[in-house]
C-alpha cells in the first residue's frame, strides 16, 4: 500500500470513528470538544476535531508535558494504555 494510500484509508477511517463518537455523544447529550489523533507510519499526523487552533494548541501543550511525565515514568517508550 503506498503512502498516499494509507493516508487516505486513515483519513477514511478518522471520519467513520468522528462520526460515530459525535453521534453517541449526541445521543448522551453531551456537547464537548473532541479530538482524534491517528500518526501514519510515515509519521504525518491525521486529525479530526470539532475544536480550534487556539485549543488544539492547548492540547499540545498539555500532550507535551504528559510525554516528559510518561518518559521519565516509563523509560523504554511503553505505551500509555
Amino acid at each position: 500500500m503506498s503512502n498516499s494510500s494509507q493516508i487516505s484509508e486513515i483519513q477514511d477511517i478518522l471520519t467513520e470513528v468522528d462520526g460515530l463518537l459525535r453521534e453517541r455523544l449526541a445521543a448522551a447529550g453531551l456537547n464537548i470538544g473532541r479530538v482524534l489523533l491517528a500518526i501514519a507510519p510515515d509519521g504525518a499526523g491525521v486529525v479530526r476535531s470539532n475544536i480550534g487552533p487556539a485549543e488544539l494548541g492547548d492540547m499540545a501543550e498539555l500532550l507535551a508535558e504528559i510525554a516528559d511525565g510518561a518518559a521519565v515514568q516509563r523509560p523504554d517508550d511503553e505505551a500509555l494504555n
